[in-house]
């Protein structure tokens, strides 16, 4: 049992000691509008803020107001010979989840990542624009869930009273100037369990 406690406590500072290299960088931003009678995006970029910080910033008009339920897919891609699904891929019913939010769904973890750089702060009904500003990725962002280096599409497609009527996508590179290795990550861990 003792054995057994002191291999957990390695693995956690492995893990503490990798997920502190992580460096990352958002390369592109594109949004594409499902219903133009719905939706548009009058802006969708990415914005050089300051040296080596990049902001993504979109604005989602919505011609049909107030939206009573939205509906928000989020899902990850790794770049292997074109963009393959990668890790995870969740649907939340967003006023719901702004009423009871659940720390142990993974979207949970987006939320609270981008809650400052967004106006969606409130129950629905929503009765205006949703406007994402400079948008900066936070390294710790990506502690909790130990991504390998490589570049990384997030795809987030929106339904708004049924129907689905956007997505934005977003390019990112994970440990850009960080030496972390995936590689050597496994082999340590593989000593220690070992």
């Amino acid at each position: 049992m003792k054995f057994v406690a002191v291999r957990v406590l390695a693995l956690v500072f492995v893990t503490l000691e990798c997920s502190g290299d992580i460096k990352t960088r958002h390369t592109n931003i594109k949004c594409e509008t499902l219903d133009k009678s719905v939706l548009e995006f009058p802006v969708c970029r990415l914005k050089v803020l300051g040296r080596g910080i990049i902001g993504a910033s979109a604005h989602l008009k919505f011609r049909k107001l107030p939206l009573r339920s939205i509906l928000i897919n989020l899902s990850s891609w790794k770049r292997v010979s074109g963009y393959q699904p990668f890790l995870f891929n969740v649907t939340v019913d967003f006023c719901r989840y702004i009423k009871h939010p659940n720390p142990l769904n993974f979207f949970h973890y987006f939320y609270l990542g981008i809650r400052t750089f967004i106006n969606l702060n409130h129950t629905c009904p929503y009765n205006h624009d949703i406007i994402l500003k400079d948008f900066v990725l936070n390294d710790k962002m990506f502690a909790k869930v130990p991504f390998p280096k490589d570049s990384y599409m997030f795809s987030i497609k929106f339904a708004t009273n049924g129907v689905w009527t956007g997505i934005i996508n977003s390019y990112l590179d994970i440990n850009v100037d960080g030496d972390y290795d995936f590689a050597e990550w496994t082999t340590l861990y593989n000593s220690i369990m070992l």
